[in-house]
């Protein structure tokens, strides 16, 4: 679905996930009328097949994944009942001043859909890209939905504070350690069909991007922007203010790991919230 969402992408991939009885719809993400319509009318031609559309399911608040929520039930309603929403509690405290979330995801839960062929998707809480990110992984299949913790093209932005790049490494880890992944579907762009090559190539780059900064940290820069200029010379200067972004969540990370002062190096840190 186009959305609103961060360059290079142009689109939030909304599943579709279903059984011959019951569907769950995963981040109907889009704020575009013409984009709600075509949702709907998907969702429309499955329940003619008598299927029941069961919950919208919400990997993560960022609004490129939840802006189509209010119109799709306000469809739904109007065709028979609205469609219970379900998300992690902490998601669900974001987006209350948006639309109520009914029911709140565990991590481990699983989601079983009834019907032929029975699916079962067991939930994982992954923070790190957002505090509440849940992915949902098909043990019989090896699929995993993976929101937006690995992505099809492009780079995952960690953004504090609801970014935290130590949170995110460690549910990089947790993905890697599935026994049977076959495919990862991101919230953005193609399947993924090497998905442990794709969890170790995104570990590798973070770590060797913490590496550089602690570098630049250890020569003299004092300011993100100096970090990005000395460190992110392979990203275009448009993308410089979101990299410095992905810088601060660098520091905090390294702050925590005791690399870094945040007393001694407070430059870093009273960017914070300026960008």
């Amino acid at each position: 679905m186009r959305t609103k969402t961060l360059p290079p992408a142009t689109h939030t991939n909304c599943y579709l996930i279903y059984t011959s009885s019951e569907i769950l719809i995963i981040d109907p993400g889009s704020p575009y009328e013409d984009e709600q319509g075509a949702l709907a009318a998907c969702v429309d031609d499955l329940i003619a097949k008598e299927r029941n559309a069961r919950e919208i399911i919400l990997t993560h608040v960022h609004p490129d994944h939840v802006a189509d929520v209010n119109a799709l039930n306000d469809h739904l309603e109007k065709a028979g009942a609205r469609v219970p929403v379900a998300a992690h509690r902490v998601t669900a405290e974001s987006l209350k001043n948006q639309f109520s979330v009914d029911r709140f995801i565990e991590d481990g839960e699983v989601l079983e859909l009834n019907g032929g062929p029975t699916i079962n998707l067991r939930a994982l809480l992954t923070p790190g890209h957002a505090r509440g990110h849940l992915c949902f992984y098909d043990e019989r299949s090896g699929a995993l939905i993976s929101g937006d913790n690995i992505v099809g093209f492009g780079s995952v932005l960690i953004d504090p504070p609801e970014g935290n790049m130590r949170d995110y490494l460690d549910s990089l880890k947790r993905m890697r350690a599935l026994p049977k992944l076959t495919v990862l579907f991101g919230g953005h762009g193609p399947a993924i069909a090497n998905p442990y090559e794709k969890i170790d190539e995104y570990i590798s780059h973070r770590l060797q991007r913490e590496e550089l900064i602690l570098a630049a940290v250890r020569e003299g820069a004092s300011t993100p922007k100096e970090i990005v200029a000395r460190v992110y010379t392979d990203v275009s200067p448009k993308a410089h203010a979101m990299a410095e972004r992905a810088v601060l969540a660098h520091l905090e990370k390294l702050e925590a790991d005791g690399m870094v002062s945040q007393a001694s190096d407070r430059d870093y840190f009273a960017t914070e919230t300026n960008d």
